[in-house]
């Protein structure tokens, strides 16, 4: 279920508007903290930041698409809770790199990052499979990949160019060029080159740095093979 939540670049988001509490949906970017939480980046002009600044409480759906057929098979999952504002370096870059175009606006003064803390999460797998789950099945503590990921982006850049390169031609089958590593987390990294984005799934997450050290070098080795 979180592995949809990661690959997902945007979202239904939606809230509750100012004084009636009618549910309004919108659409927004979406990109996630590194234990999986959604982020957002939303202008004081649109409704929804207004209807968060004034209930807190919204979900975000996101869902993927079956290529033909009937829409209703694809997966789904909707994280219910509350948005907050969140001012923090760490946060801005994750979402940068899932959206590097938004670094055009992400700075004007209207703009700001949001969190949302989950409180439940709804999951659909198809016709007949859904289940509700708590925040803690689906967003398991990551507190050591949250103090090595800086860390773990430089090491990957400055001393395995090469891997990266591998990661993002043969794995992601993306063009060559000068592929960085941009955020790493338990379920995969993103890579991005000039204004792409892409993201590399880890097959099992990983949540410490001899775990993390070890998928990369699995990966690479993947990756000569291929």
């Amino acid at each position: 279920m979180r592995q949809i939540l990661r690959r997902a670049k945007t979202c239904s988001l939606s809230t509750l508007t100012r004084g009636e509490g009618t549910p309004y949906g919108s659409l927004a970017n979406i990109a996630f903290d590194v234990a999986g939480r959604p982020l957002i980046l939303v202008s004081k002009l649109a409704w929804h930041t207004q209807n968060l600044l004034a209930d807190a409480r919204a979900s975000v759906l996101m869902g993927e698409l079956p290529s033909t057929g009937d829409a209703l098979v694809g997966p789904r999952v909707t994280v219910l809770g509350r948005f907050e504002p969140v001012d923090d370096a760490g946060l801005r870059r994750r979402y940068l790199a899932r959206h590097p175009q938004a670094a055009l606006y992400a700075d004007f003064p209207d703009f700001s990052f949001w969190r949302l803390t989950p409180s439940s999460i709804h999951g659909v797998a198809g016709f007949g499979r859904i289940e509700t789950l708590t925040p803690d099945e689906v967003f398991p503590p990551a507190e050591e990949m949250e103090g090595l990921e800086m860390s773990a982006i430089e090491h990957m850049n400055h001393d395995h160019a090469e891997a990266v390169h591998l990661y993002a031609t043969k794995i992601l089958k993306a063009q060559p060029g000068p592929w960085r590593v941009l955020a790493i987390d338990p379920d995969g990294a993103d890579l991005g080159l000039h204004e792409q984005s892409l993201r590399m799934e880890f097959h099992t997450p990983v949540f410490t740095a001899d775990a993390l050290r070890k998928k990369f070098a699995e990966l690479a080795y993947e990756a000569r093979t291929l």
